[in-house]
């Protein structure tokens, strides 16, 4: 019986199931809440020797369920729930694994979604995965939008959470044509819902709707179970989805990311030479196969190798960058990037390390560079264009707008020559802050780029709304000058959906908006591994906010961290410190170094000892745009962020889960109390940040998005 009254079989639950007599009672159990949802539900018991189908019928009959036994002999999960889908009788179908359960009303809520959303083929829940040993972790379905190509394209490539057997309702009439790869154990589900997100829009909840029991070694064992047979069906399945349209690059990117995955877990049982053929089709990807992982991976290869007294294989050293004539890049960019210090010259320095991979970068600033040090990367060399001390000289052009900075003549003349000597394929300028040197560089560049670290005619609105008497550009005239960039360079690259959809409002001819996200800084000094915890010290908890000092969004950050939120902590956790660090300091964030607590770090040369005595890194920004760099360092070092919605705008960050949201300075300090006061919380707080940030913002990541900025995924070279 329905809500309404009338008599309709509304859904169908699908339960593949294979030796499940353990666990098949506490599935069923999940289903009694929303019992008046369920029309029927099909046990499709895949040749079961330990008495499942009958623990299931007595279970049914104990709970009052409408449980049917469907017993075949397929062997595959995949083609059980294919039997489910041509059985099942209602208008939506719910497939639930036989060791997972439904959290309460979470059939209700996924129904609702479906419901409200005519046009949409499945709504999707969040998830929360158990593993053993591990704390639990919420998936929530973020970052689908109405673009089916592109909702398939990002979730090939992990960019958006795995979508968790149980955690969604499909409609029956959407699902008709569509089933899944029989011939394979694994990826299969990924493979159907890409079919599904290339046909349907996907209605979304926030709320948790499923709690499935992840299990390790099992897994494990699939992945080394005839690997070289497992991975080239899951191939096959993926070349199928491109006569749906999916993205072919999207496709083989995936190849290369399982292959990679199959040869982990090869690599941790010792079984080398399997591992060696999976990185084959690892290096094989243009991108996957330059990145820091595969060589990590090609490495342990050889050295396991070398251990077990096997003769190296000299394949498996890191790859030529492009198999053919080195591409070379030139980053052009106001402040010295080396060493890299504060959130744009870590982007720049990101960049300058992403496009290596690739080839030769020369890495310029217009300001003189400070420190002598060269980076360790010998693909990566440093120039400035202007001489400590020098005379000033005359500047180019006769005006120019509050958002640009000063370009003298004689800077420019020493960057022709640089252009000339280096013959870089591509330019990338740092931003509209140098516009003026757009007209000059295009005859040079081959291809120019416009690095935009901000959408700066958005921030500025955002400053002018804050405070209307600071002296800043109008937001008008600064959208004028990123129109006419617009229509000088060949690419423009940004820092994430958000900024991407507003610098794509401003642009008058269709040229390409590429997201380039900003990735861990200095990762190469971090451990992949959880770092351990800061010590317990008479200070305690270390605050810790790094930033340029001399950008007024991080100044303002830094006066309410010091003025506001800090104090509030103390009255809790008296000796409780804050740490700013950063470059330039304004005489305001100076002054700040007087309060009771507070520590001010200027120029620092070394980042790492700051970050690993931090206990938590508290982000106050209430203007600003791009994402944010501290936090990504933060998170990668293991400690918990704190912050306001807009710190982490453009990251997809989960409230609760990966950082902890608030607008207000209360509501911050009460976060950080709170916190410090729970350490179960803390512990989880920081191994979830951890998780979360190397998978989506590492190095391989980032290196595939700077590829794909130059247009190397477009030519398909």
């Amino acid at each position: 019986m329905t809500r309404s009254g009338e008599t309709r079989l509304e859904v169908t639950v699908v339960i593949p199931a294979r030796n499940a007599a353990a666990t098949i009672d506490a599935a069923l159990l999940s289903l009694i809440p929303d019992r008046d949802l369920i029309g029927e539900i099909l046990l499709i018991d895949d040749g079961s020797d330990d008495r499942t189908a009958t623990k299931a019928t007595e279970s049914a009959q104990r709970y009052g369920l409408p449980l049917e036994v469907v017993n075949v002999r397929l062997g595959s999960a995949g083609a059980a729930r294919n039997v489910g889908i041509a059985q099942a009788k209602g208008k939506s179908i719910f497939f639930l694994d036989a060791d997972d359960e439904l959290i309460r009303g979470g059939l209700s809520l996924l129904y609702d979604a479906l419901e409200r959303n005519p046009g949409a083929g499945l709504a999707i829940g969040a998830s929360i995965r158990r593993t053993r040993g591990r704390p639990d972790k919420l998936k929530a379905p973020h970052g689908y939008t109405s673009d089916r190509t592109e909702n398939a394209r990002r979730y090939l490539r992990n960019e958006l959470w795995p979508i968790a057997m149980g955690s969604a309702l499909i409609s029956t009439a959407a699902t008709a044509a569509i089933r899944f790869p029989s011939a394979i154990g694994l990826d299969e589900d990924t493979c159907y819902w890409v079919a599904m997100l290339a046909r349907y829009d996907a209605a979304t909840i926030s709320a948790p709707v499923l709690l499935y029991h992840h299990d390790e070694a099992r897994m494990a064992q699939r992945f080394i179970s005839a690997p070289r047979r497992t991975f080239l069906a899951i191939a096959l399945e993926l070349d199928r989805l491109a006569g749906l349209g999916v993205d072919r690059n999207a496709l083989q990117w995936r190849k290369a990311w399982i292959a990679q995955r199959i040869s982990r877990q090869l690599i941790r049982h010792k079984m080398y030479a399997d591992a060696a053929a999976m990185m084959r089709a690892v290096r094989a990807h243009k991108i996957s196969g330059r990145s820091w992982k595969a060589f990590q991976y090609s490495a342990r290869i050889h050295f396991g190798n070398l251990v077990q007294g096997h003769v190296p294989d000299t394949r498996f050293s890191r790859p030529a960058p492009n198999r053919g004539k080195e591409r070379r890049t030139l980053v052009l960019c106001y402040d010295p990037a080396f060493p890299p210090v504060s959130g744009a010259d870590l982007r720049n320095h990101g960049n300058a390390v992403a496009a290596a991979e690739l080839g030769s970068v020369c890495l310029v600033s217009i300001r003189p560079q400070p420190d002598p040090s060269k980076p360790a990367d010998t693909r990566i060399r440093t120039a400035a264009l202007t001489l400590a001390g020098e005379a000033r000289t005359a500047s180019i052009g006769w005006w120019r707008t509050g958002a640009e900075k000063r370009i003298s003549r004689a800077a420019l003349k020493r960057l022709e020559a640089i252009i000339r000597a280096f013959e870089p394929d591509s330019i990338v300028v740092e931003g509209i802050a140098l516009f003026k040197l757009l007209r000059p560089l295009r005859p040079l560049a081959g291809q120019l780029i416009l690095d935009m670290h901000n959408v700066e005619s958005d921030l500025a609105g955002q400053l002018q709304g804050a405070d209307t008497t600071r002296s800043t550009p109008a937001a008008y005239g600064v959208r004028r000058l990123e129109r006419k960039a617009l229509g000088i360079v060949d690419r423009a690259w940004v820092c994430s959906r958000l900024d991407h959809d507003k610098l794509a409002a401003l642009s008058r001819r269709e040229v390409p908006i590429d997201i380039v996200p900003n990735g861990i800084p200095r990762f190469e000094d971090i451990a992949v591994d959880l770092p351990a915890e800061a010590a317990m010290s008479e200070s305690f908890p270390v605050i810790l906010f790094i930033g340029h000092l001399g950008y007024q969004p991080n100044i303002d950050a830094a006066g309410r961290l010091a003025r506001a939120i800090l104090p509030r902590i103390q009255e809790r956790l008296p000796m409780a410190r804050l740490v700013l660090a950063g470059r330039y300091p304004k005489p305001a964030v100076k002054a700040l170094s007087g309060l009771q607590g507070v520590d001010l770090v200027e120029n620092p040369d070394d980042l790492r000892p700051l970050l690993a005595r931090a206990h938590l890194s508290i982000i106050p920004l209430s203007a600003g745009g791009g994402t944010r760099i501290k936090i990504l360092e933060a998170m990668a070092w293991g400690i918990p962020v704190i912050a306001t919605p807009l710190a982490v705008e453009g990251l997809d960050m989960v409230d609760g889960e990966e950082v902890l949201l608030s607008d207000t300075d209360e509501g911050l300090a009460g976060l950080a109390i709170e916190l410090c006061l729970d350490r179960m919380s803390m512990a989880r707080q920081r191994a979830r940040a951890h998780e979360s940030v190397w998978s989506r913002f590492g190095p391989a990541a980032i290196s595939n998005a700077v590829s794909a900025g130059f247009g190397l995924d477009d030519a398909g070279t």
